[in-house]
């Protein structure tokens, strides 16, 4: 199941060590979210991240978004 731009800029703020923790702190922050489009964006993560093994998150590259920060480009 792949994820989205905006999914995986979300993902990116947070702690990708695993799926679990990424699920986990998205969970701890959904209370907290007013805005209602961020707060699909995040309903929409948690489901897909749900879906997915541990074998397929593991293997998404995170480190994507570390070189376009270092490129000055984010």
């Amino acid at each position: 199941m792949r994820l989205n731009v905006e999914e995986m800029n979300l993902l990116y703020m947070f702690d990708t060590s695993s799926r679990k923790a990424a699920v986990q702190v998205i969970l701890d922050r959904f209370p907290f979210l007013e805005n209602e489009e961020l707060r699909e964006i995040c309903q929409q993560t948690v489901n897909k991240l749900e879906a997915m093994t541990d074998e397929e998150f593991a293997a998404i590259d995170f480190t994507i978004y570390d070189e376009e920060e270092l490129n000055g480009e984010m």
